[in-house]
């Protein structure tokens, strides 16, 4: 299905539950500065709240955090949302968005700039489980610009992913679910849902960037070992997607994981950054 510019904005609500919500993600790595990072916004109407959220890791540890929650709707649309010190802006629909961050003296503001398409998971032969969304759509992109944090200077020139979703996001009705998404330069990049639901059902999203091309993803072999805690330490992945062809990747453990309570369902997140490998990238 084909994104368009109007999907950029904030889906109109279509259920009453308190878990429906419309939220952007972006992440970002510059492999010279050795600075990793990811933010997240989302807007729940029926509550009605608003919630926004950064995570910097420095060398490998968290070194910055920012959130902040409303117990109302802010005024605007995604190509214009301020919520608490964090700003995002949609500079130009399905290619260029914006994070600022005022924090004191912490401050910074990134572009992510995309080089994939813009891919919509109904492309995938399964649907993504409602419980993660009613609709989504991810992009590789390219990230620049400059952080400030605990007084140090930070140019930034990486790679990074985005992504919408909108629907009923109900952390706690899914019994395990694996985010996944590296990036090899422009060259090639993945982004991956593997979701256990209750009934044992496992289902299958995303799509693999390679030589220019977006080829959605039709299977996969997962194997993830993970410590005492449950914050993955190594991922093996065979991606098989719509042409047959398939993409081995290995990955390891290379930052402190951090569990994260997206609700107060119970839920646990583990984010943790971690290195990859595909075919001697």
């Amino acid at each position: 299905m084909t994104v368009t510019a109007q999907a950029e904005q904030i889906h109109p609500v279509d259920d009453a539950s308190p878990h429906w919500s419309d939220s952007l993600y972006f992440n970002a790595w510059d492999p010279q500065a050795r600075v990793c990072l990811l933010t997240r916004m989302a807007l729940l109407p029926n509550k009605p709240a608003a919630t926004a959220g950064l995570l910097v890791w420095i060398d490998g540890m968290p070194g910055y955090a920012y959130g902040h929650d409303l117990d109302h709707l802010p005024a605007g649309n995604w190509n214009g949302m301020q919520i608490g010190g964090l700003t995002y802006r949609m500079e130009r629909a399905l290619q260029t968005w914006r994070m600022e961050l005022a924090d004191g003296e912490h401050r910074g503001a990134l572009t992510w700039d995309g080089f994939s398409g813009v891919f919509d998971y109904h492309d995938n032969t399964q649907p993504l489980p409602r419980p993660v969304a009613w609709g989504h759509y991810e992009q590789s992109c390219t990230v620049r610009g400059e952080l400030l944090l605990h007084g140090r200077r930070i140019a930034f020139e990486g790679v990074g992913q985005r992504d919408h979703s909108w629907g009923f996001r109900h952390w706690a009705g899914l019994t395990e679910w694996h985010w996944i998404t590296a990036l090899f330069g422009t060259q090639r990049s993945f982004n991956l849902f593997h979701v256990v639901q209750p009934n044992g059902t496992v289902t299958v999203n995303g799509f693999v960037h390679d030589e220019g091309k977006d080829h959605p993803l039709v299977a996969v072999e997962r194997r993830t070992q993970e410590n005492a805690g449950r914050t993955p330490e190594t991922c093996d992945l065979q991606l098989t997607v719509a042409n047959g062809r398939t993409f081995p990747v290995r990955g390891t453990r290379v930052g402190l994981g951090v569990p994260v309570k997206p609700g107060d369902e119970g839920s646990v997140v583990h984010e943790v950054t971690m290195s990859f490998t595909s075919d001697g990238r």
